[in-house]
């Protein structure tokens, strides 16, 4: 290679190296200004920090009209997400909508607490109704979920794990019941391990049923009564008048529940009157940092029970409009902002 060609390779190989190093800052420069916008929002602070999951719920609760964004900086954006700023009546809020799935959920309730000055999490959306004394349109209040969706899978004639707090015995739901051998065997309940900031570093505990903030519930208990949608349109209504629950028990998994014998199952072991993918991920979450944190659910469907298609399509803005009237009505009754570890557990 003679020396002007290679003059010519040393400046191609310059320049290539400059722009992958130009295009690879261009993340990290985001970030800096994302952080830096969050630095400025948060010496406003404290903030109510509100996590929904996927777009109808986050078009229904802006509908309202109640939000109120930040003059200055209406927004932030940081990974992927963008985290919107404002007031609802008169109380501050980040509002950011995770994603589908426990991972999501996980996520970003880590990144709001760690990023932001909040005094605790609202997290609210939709669900599939596992009890028969509830209805769709109803809104749930949980005072505790369950993770239903860590398995220890067995062989037919695997040995179960005493410390699993249920199992599953896949082969009794035969049909015809009994007829040969179900190689899908055995799914076994098994709890999570919690590790948190009022315990020493790396010690876990063994968690089952995670609990929200017992100030909160108590205080959402006056939304008991409050009037909710009945009518997704003019033609299209439920036969009876929505109502909102407080206390009952909730199951979170990364499973669409859409099974009417996995349904039964579930009520009928946990006692559980609803079912989503995401709401025990943000209380754990919530618990492991010591913050408070409540979950306002609608009911959108039967997880399964109806015949026919999943009411979800029909019902589900309906059941985000109703959970998104009690997310804001909760709001207005919180009497202000306290520490977050006077809250934990």
């Amino acid at each position: 290679m003679n020396s002007t060609m290679a003059a010519r390779c040393f400046v191609v190989l310059v320049f290539v190296s400059f722009l992958v190093m130009s295009v690879s800052a261009i993340p990290s420069k985001r970030r800096r200004g994302s952080f830096s916008t969050i630095k400025q929002l948060n010496r406003k602070g404290p903030y109510i920090g509100l996590i929904t999951v996927y777009s109808p719920e986050e078009e229904a609760f802006f509908r309202s009209g109640a939000f109120k964004p930040d003059a200055k900086h209406p927004f932030v954006d940081l990974s992927g997400r963008r985290y919107r700023v404002g007031k609802i009546n008169g109380k501050k809020v980040v509002f950011v909508r995770c994603g589908v799935g426990m991972t999501n959920a996980a996520a970003v309730t880590q990144q709001m607490l760690d990023l932001f000055d909040v005094t605790g999490i609202v997290h609210f959306g939709i669900s599939g109704n596992v009890n028969d004394s509830m209805s769709i349109g109803d809104v749930t209040i949980p005072k505790q979920f369950a993770h239903t969706g860590l398995w220890n899978w067995l062989n037919p004639n695997g040995t179960m794990d005493p410390a699993d707090v249920a199992y599953l015995e896949v082969g009794s739901y035969n049909v015809p019941e009994g007829d040969g051998v179900n190689l899908l065997g055995q799914i076994g309940y098994s709890t999570e391990q919690l590790f948190s900031v009022s315990r020493e570093p790396n010690t876990a505990v063994s968690l089952w049923w995670m609990e929200v903030s017992q100030q909160w519930l108590q205080l959402a208990r006056s939304l008991e009564g409050m009037e909710l949608e009945k009518c997704v349109n003019s033609s299209l209504c439920l036969p009876e008048k929505p109502k909102l629950v407080v206390g009952l028990k909730g199951a979170t998994s990364n499973i669409f529940l859409d099974n009417a014998a996995y349904r039964d199952f579930l009520f009928q072991t946990f006692e559980v009157s609803s079912s989503d993918m995401e709401s025990s991920a943000v209380v754990m979450t919530c618990l492991s940092n010591g913050f408070p944190v409540i979950v306002i659910r609608g009911l959108s469907d039967l997880a399964g029970a109806e015949s026919g298609d999943n009411a979800i399509h029909t019902f589900g803005s309906l059941a985000a409009l109703n959970a998104a009237k009690a997310v804001l009505e909760f709001i207005s009754k919180l009497p202000g902002y306290n520490s977050p570890l006077q809250h934990y557990m």
